[in-house]
């Protein structure tokens, strides 16, 4: 599965949504979170009047998007502390994952978080869109307006002997609810794109979603750093300029080590794979990948968590 991470049949297997999370949820969690304490120093974090929508594509398990959902949970908790409006920043995160089993593990997951103490806003992890190709906001909102204004309340006018009706929304109110539709201020690609053909599967809906967002919005996108990535890289920046985003600083590279949690995760994984192996046995060592893994696990060699590359771009 390490090695087949690009391939679509991967996650049909039977638990590959459980393996994909144990290898990558808690990992990829901490790079967002470190990838957004990056841009809140460079003063370059989505903010809003009423808070921030933000649009997870290939979600999986959820570590950007609960990390994201954290991050400003946090930020508003602090503008509690502090008596601050500014800094009450609730987001609302829309998950876009195409894997059904990936989908079902999320939902499960925020459920626990909420029973065990966990913000309710969590619960928007539990459900998402399933194909990112029929996200077009500028679309939705036209029609969103347009069945608006067609909604009546109906009654039966005594006076005329007929049945007649008022507009449900004044033709303001049917603009304004419209135009807050998919107003999207963070956009987070965490491993989603790949590979240059996902980038060409996706161009047109990249480019409708860049030019569509408002100024103050962040593309957001971390990922690996060999293969395909930096030819990727380049024409995501040629997307991000031609609707309007300029790169707001150097790529940095982000890793647990430099959140100090190394250790902690390590300990959380072998812990892991002590429970798999008393249930399961010994697991193949069919390939290098699984086998340098299993020397990590088995405490064979150091544990290397890797690290990100991060790109970020503001409009």
């Amino acid at each position: 599965m390490i090695a087949k991470c690009n391939e679509p049949e991967t996650y049909s297997e039977r638990g590959a949504n459980v393996a994909y999370a144990w290898l990558h949820l808690l990992v990829r969690y901490v790079r967002t979170w470190l990838a957004l304490e990056s841009l809140l120093a460079h003063g370059l974090l989505p903010m809003g009047k009423n808070g921030v929508q933000a649009l997870d594509v290939g979600t999986g398990p959820g570590p950007s998007a609960f990390a994201t959902h954290d991050f400003y949970a946090a930020l508003t908790g602090y503008a509690g502390s502090v008596g601050s409006v500014r800094w009450q920043q609730p987001s609302e995160v829309t998950c876009v994952e195409r894997c059904g089993a990936m989908n079902h593990f999320r939902h499960v997951l925020s459920e626990a978080l909420a029973v065990n103490g966990a913000p309710q806003s969590i619960l928007a992890m539990a459900s998402g869109l399933s194909d990112f190709a029929t996200i077009r906001p500028g679309v939705e909102r036209r029609e969103l307006e347009r069945r608006l204004r067609n909604q009546h309340n109906e009654y039966y006018d005594d006076e005329l002997d007929e049945w007649s009706g008022q507009p449900t929304h004044t033709v303001e109110d049917a603009n304004r609810e419209a135009n807050s539709h998919r107003r999207y201020r963070l956009f987070t690609f965490s491993n989603f794109l790949t590979t240059l053909d996902t980038v060409s599967t996706f161009q047109r809906n990249l480019e409708e979603l860049l030019m569509d967002a408002r100024p103050g919005s962040v593309l957001l996108m971390i990922g690996g750093k060999c293969n395909d990535y930096a030819e990727i890289y380049k024409r995501i920046e040629l997307l991000a300029k031609a609707g309007g985003f300029r790169r707001s600083n150097p790529p940095v590279e982000v890793g647990v080590d430099d959140a100090r949690l190394d250790g902690r995760l390590a300990e959380e994984a072998r812990w892991f794979h002590g429970r798999l192996k008393r249930s399961a046995g010994d697991l193949s060592q069919y390939d290098t990948v699984t086998r340098d893994l299993l020397d990590e696990l088995e405490e064979r060699k150091r544990m290397d968590f890797g690290s990100s590359a991060v790109h970020a771009f503001r409009k």
